[in-house]
Parts: structure tokens; sequence; C-alpha cells
């Protein structure tokens, strides 16, 4: 007869073993919540933020990937050199950036509204944020576990008064040289018209090869219907004046008496010499106002950079497909010589007759020509 009896102990303390173990190894655990004790098996992710936007001058868009709770929240005016600093404190006081956001510098009151679905929230300020003014949104969630995500959101002021912009003229060559004993540079600048006036605050240039990295945001400037004015992309040299109310303070190359000249920090290369993609876009809603494409007699298709910005550009109706073949082609593009918009003149004087547009206003190759640099004039 066989004995059964020991076998089926062993086997029985065996499972026992193996269930204590994994029970001991495997990512349970349990959390007190609001709903009670509950076991967790293995989510201890924090919530994330989905989506945050400016709305308007006084509202704010909050979103996240699931249900959660505000514990707390402030909003304050960013201060260069404090709420950008990297200082890291010592103790177990806050950082200067921290103390920053948390308000200690100023603070904006603030309502925040819950959507049904929790997920979602509207920020309503007091004050409305003014345009070209930074500022940020500090706050704590948590989920319905207890998880938390601490997140500080910088944002700028919404500009209500957005103008309408083209391209005119663009100068993609740099050049060094010298000139009565002294060295000169001219260095890459775009043109640009006004149709109709508004305020620059928050809007931006770039182009695919630089990438949204090395992109010019402009200041808060109100510019009228018909104004010409330059954005230069590069500082080198004496002269180089970011202008705002006296327009004869600029006297590098390429800067006009009586224009408005808007001078990027940058001192390196910007835009490609050979083929690329511009854009002028609301930095804050996205939308493409204008753009300008240009390439060689070689390239057959954009590279990858450019070639995302083609796609914008024709998604927002500037350009028909963006395909390569629609740009404008830079064959005696020099330092001396840039890319002109055949039509700026007649644009601009019809623009200060009164005629509208409708905007954007499509764009192709076939309305640029390369002529001697002559920024300012139409």
């Amino acid at each position: 007869m066989k004995k059964t009896g020991p076998v089926l102990l062993l086997v029985v303390q065996t499972f026992v073993l193996c269930a204590v173990t994994l029970f001991c190894v495997a990512p349970v655990s349990c959390r007190a919540t609001e709903e009670g004790i509950v076991m967790l098996a293995g989510d201890y992710e924090a919530p994330k933020l989905r989506d945050f936007s400016v709305i308007d001058e006084h509202t704010l868009s909050l979103g996240f990937n699931e249900k959660v709770r505000i514990l707390n929240s402030v909003v304050s005016p960013q201060i260069e050199g404090v709420s950008d600093s990297m200082e890291h404190s010592s103790t177990v006081s806050p950082s200067p950036a921290i103390e920053a956001a948390g308000g200690k510098n100023g603070r904006i009151e603030a309502e925040i509204k819950a959507f049904e679905d929790g997920k979602n929230f509207t920020v309503v300020l007091e004050e409305d944020c003014k345009v070209g003014k930074s500022y940020e949104l500090y706050g704590t969630v948590a989920d319905k576990m207890g998880n938390t995500l601490t997140f500080c959101l910088p944002f700028s002021g919404f500009n209500s008064s957005v103008p309408q912009l083209i391209l005119t003229e663009v100068q993609v060559k740099y050049a060094k040289g010298t000139s009565g004993g002294k060295e000169v540079y001219r260095g890459e600048f775009v043109e640009f018209l006004v149709l109709q006036g508004g305020n620059l605050g928050g809007l931006e240039l770039c182009s695919g090869s630089d990438g949204d990295a090395k992109k010019y945001m402009f200041p808060a400037v109100d510019v009228e219907k018909g104004q010409i004015f330059i954005v230069h992309l590069r500082t080198a040299g004496s002269g180089c004046v970011d202008e705002r109310e006296n327009f004869d303070e600029a006297t590098a190359p390429h800067s006009v008496p009586g224009v408005l000249d808007l001078w990027s920090d940058n001192t390196g290369a910007r835009l490609n010499d050979n083929a690329d993609v511009i854009i002028l876009q609301n930095g804050i809603s996205g939308i493409i106002l204008d753009a300008f494409m240009y390439a060689d007699a070689k390239t057959q298709e954009w590279k990858a950079g450019p070639g995302e910005f083609a796609v914008k550009a024709a998604a927002a109706g500037v350009y028909e497909t963006g395909d390569v073949s629609e740009a404008a082609l830079c064959s005696g593009v020099t330092p001396l010589k840039s890319f002109k918009r055949k039509d700026a003149g007649l644009l601009r004087e019809a623009v200060l007759a009164g005629e509208e547009y409708v905007y954007p206003v499509r764009n192709s190759g076939e309305l640029w020509e390369v002529e001697p640099v002559s920024p300012g004039t139409m």
C-alpha cells in the first residue's frame, strides 16, 4: 500500500510556501484613501498633465489623464533671475524659484472650476495677464489613490490683438568683411509688411532647419497697418540696437532709419543657405500666420525639419501642398542679394488704401525673385 499522506502534505506545504513568497514579492500594497482602505496592484503612477493652454486674458485651461483633485495652486508673475534660477537650497527652506512660484513675490488670485469628468479644469484669474509679460501656474493635484503630481507651467499674457503680417523680403546669407578699415557684418533678416495692425507679443519666427529651440520670439510691440519692419536674426558688430520707440537707433548693415528694427540676441548662424521653410506663428495658439519656402535646384524633397514645417504651411492654407516644387528658387542669393516678394509694393498700396485681404495670404515660389538687398523699401 502506497503512503500518500506525507506526499500530499509536502505538496500542500510547497503550495502555501510559494503563495506566501509570491504575495511578498508581488507589487501589491494597500493605502488609505477617501474611499477607505484599498488594495493597490502595482499602480503607483502619478497623474499626468495632458494639456495646458491660455484661453484669453484671464482664463487658463488644464487637462489631466485621470480624475484628480486640486490640492493647491498659485498663479504668479515670472521674475527674471529668480523664477528661472537654478539655485538649490542647502537647508529645508525652499529655493528662490520655488518661493517665487509659491507667490512670495506676488500672486494673482484665481478660481479653479472643475468639469464634470474631473479631468479638466478652468482657471479664472481675478485680473488680466498683460501681453508680453510672463507668468507661471504652480500647483499640486492628487488622484483617488493619493498619487500626486506637482507642476510649474510658464505662460505668457494673452494677445487679443494679433496683427496680420506677411514676409516680404528674406536674406538667408551671412558675410563678414571690412569697409573703411572696420569690420562689417551682414546677417540674416526677414522683412514684414503689416496688413492689419495689432501687437506682436506672443508671435514666433522659426525655420525647419533651426528648429523650435532657436526660434525668435517677438516682443510686445504695437504695429500699424501698412507698416514695414525688420527682424534681424543675428547680432554681430556694432549698431545692432533692438528698437522700440526711436526707429533711428540701429545703424548696423540692413537696418534702416525710420523703420522698426528688431534684433535677436542670437550670435550664431540662422536659416539654411540652400533649402528651408520659415514660418510665422502664434506661439500660444499655434496658428500659422505666414510662411516662406525656398530651395536650390538640387533639392528634390525636404529634410525632416523643413518638411514638417512645409506640411504646417500647407495645412494653414499658405501654400497649396507644401511640396518642394512650390518653393522659391534660391539661385543667385548672396549676402548682397535676397529673396523679395514681387507684389509687396502693390500689397502695401492696397492696404494703405483700405483694402482688406483674406488671411492668411496664399504664397507660391512664383511670387518671389532674387534682387539686390533693400530692407525697409518696397
